[in-house]
């Protein structure tokens, strides 16, 4: 005679299976939505804080030419480094990217918006910092 509890536990046990894999997916997701985790080292982090700044700077005194120089160099750095930086925490640097790749595309394309490309300059800033040790 088989235990009924034992019929049911495994009647149940795909369910729950199913249940914690789709609860941690979803906690994934709200970690690559939210905040950076502090994973980096300053010195890991300070050349791009270094350029956003720079970038930033260049911006707020009109100067586009010399803004466009240091995204790109900013740019550059944060490829350069991405195979370091990335598996560390990949929510973490895919959040800094994005936040990046939404500066580039404000200031270096033909619908050149500074005021976005500002916020989204100040928010990598903050994203740095908050990603530091």
């Amino acid at each position: 005679m088989k235990n009924p509890s034992n019929t049911m536990i495994n009647k149940l046990l795909p369910a729950f299976a199913f249940l914690i894999l789709a609860l941690s997916l979803n906690l994934q997701a709200k970690k690559e939505e939210g905040a950076p985790a502090q994973v980096y080292t300053a010195s890991e982090t300070a050349e791009f804080k270094t350029l956003a700044t720079a970038t930033l700077d260049a911006l707020n005194a009109g100067k586009k030419e010399e803004m466009v120089t240091k995204l790109t160099d900013l740019e550059t750095a944060w490829d350069a480094k991405e195979s370091d930086l990335k598996p560390k925490d990949e929510a973490t640097w895919t959040i800094i990217d994005k936040t990046l790749d939404k500066g580039i595309s404000s200031l270096r394309s033909s619908k050149y918006k500074p005021e976005k490309g500002k916020a989204a300059l100040e928010s990598m800033i903050s994203e740095l910092t908050a990603s530091t040790k």
